[in-house]
C-alpha cells in the first residue's frame, strides 16, 4: 500500500511539473508573469484580447486561436522569446509588418483568417520552420516569402493561389509542401531545388504540367494530383526511387514508371465513385 502512494505521489507531481508554465487562464497568468511560458487563451474573448502579453517575459508559446480576433495586439510584437504563434481561426485581414520583431519564431499559424496578402516583412522570420495559411484569400505570396530557408512544413491551401514566387527554390529543408485546393496553373522550374521534399500535395488545381526539374526531388516520398484536370506528369518522377504514392485520377497523364521502381511505386488512380483514398497530408 505504501508502495502505491509513493508511486501515485510520483506521478502527481510530474504531471505538475509537465504542466508548469502553462496557462489557460489571462488573470491567473498575470498573477505569476515571470512564471509564463506558453498561454493558451483559444475561445475565450469576443473580437479582441487584453493587449498585455509583453508583461510576459519568458512567453514561449501563444495561442489564441478561435477568437474572432480582427487584429492581433501589438504586445504580442514585444515578446522576443516567443517560438510558437498561433492565430488560426479569426478575422484578420491582415498581419502588420511588426511581425518581423518575433526573430525567434519557429511556427506561425494564420490559417482560416480573411488575409488578402502577406506582408513581405514574412520574409525576415529567419528562424521559422512551420508556416500555415490554409483557408485563406491569399492570390499570391510576396517573393521574400522565399527568404525563410529553415521552412520545413508549408500549408497554403485553399487560398484561390494563382501563381506561386521562384524564390521558394530557396526552401532546401522544406519536407512538406502543401498548395492543394487552389487556382494554380503552373509551379517554378525552381521547385527542382527543393532537395529535402517529401511531401507535396497539389490535388484541385488547373495544372496542365509540372515542370521536369521535379526529378531532382529524389528525397519525395508521396505526390497527390488528384483533380488538376488533364494533367501531364513528367518522366522525370520515374526515377525517383523513393516516391511509392501517386494519386492521379482518371484524366491524368502519368508518366511510365521505371521497371526498377516498378515494385515500390504505387500508383493510384482515384475515382471518387469507386474508390476511397486519404493521402498523408494532415497540416493545420
Amino acid at each position: 500500500m505504501k508502495g502505491y502512494i509513493v508511486i501515485l505521489f510520483l506521478f502527481i507531481q510530474s504531471a505538475a511539473f509537465a504542466d508548469e508554465g502553462r496557462y489557460r487562464s489571462l488573470k491567473a497568468a498575470l498573477e505569476e508573469p515571470n512564471k509564463v511560458k506558453e498561454l493558451l487563451l483559444t475561445y475565450g474573448f469576443n473580437d479582441s484580447v487584453p493587449d498585455v502579453f509583453d508583461r510576459f517575459p519568458n512567453l514561449i508559446h501563444l495561442n489564441l486561436s478561435n477568437n474572432n480576433l480582427t487584429y492581433i495586439p501589438p504586445s504580442v510584437f514585444r515578446c522576443k522569446k516567443l517560438q510558437v504563434l498561433r492565430l488560426t481561426r479569426n478575422n484578420l485581414k491582415e498581419v502588420p509588418d511588426d511581425i518581423r520583431q518575433l526573430t525567434q519564431l519557429k511556427e506561425l499559424s494564420l490559417s482560416f483568417n480573411y488575409l488578402e496578402q502577406l506582408t513581405a516583412s514574412i520574409g525576415e522570420l529567419k528562424q521559422l520552420k512551420r508556416l500555415y495559411l490554409k483557408g485563406n484569400l491569399l492570390h499570391s505570396l510576396p517573393e521574400s516569402i522565399g527568404y525563410l530557408k529553415k521552412l520545413e512544413q508549408i500549408s497554403i491551401a485553399s487560398c484561390n493561389l494563382e501563381s506561386m514566387p521562384h524564390t521558394i527554390g530557396n526552401w532546401e529543408l522544406l519536407e512538406t509542401l502543401d498548395l492543394s485546393d487552389n487556382i494554380l496553373q503552373a509551379l517554378p522550374e525552381s521547385i527542382g531545388n527543393l532537395k529535402s521534399l517529401k511531401f507535396l500535395y497539389l490535388q484541385k488545381n488547373r495544372l496542365v504540367e509540372i515542370p521536369l526539374s521535379i526529378g531532382n526531388c529524389y528525397n519525395l516520398q508521396e505526390l497527390d494530383v488528384v483533380y488538376c484536370g488533364a494533367l501531364i506528369l513528367p518522366y522525370t518522377l520515374a526515377n525517383i526511387q523513393k516516391l511509392d504514392r501517386v494519386y492521379i485520377d482518371p484524366r491524368t497523364i502519368c508518366f511510365y514508371p521505371n521497371p526498377q521502381n516498378r515494385f515500390r511505386q504505387q500508383i493510384t488512380v482515384v475515382d471518387f465513385a469507386t474508390v476511397r483514398y486519404r493521402s498523408s497530408t494532415n497540416m493545420q
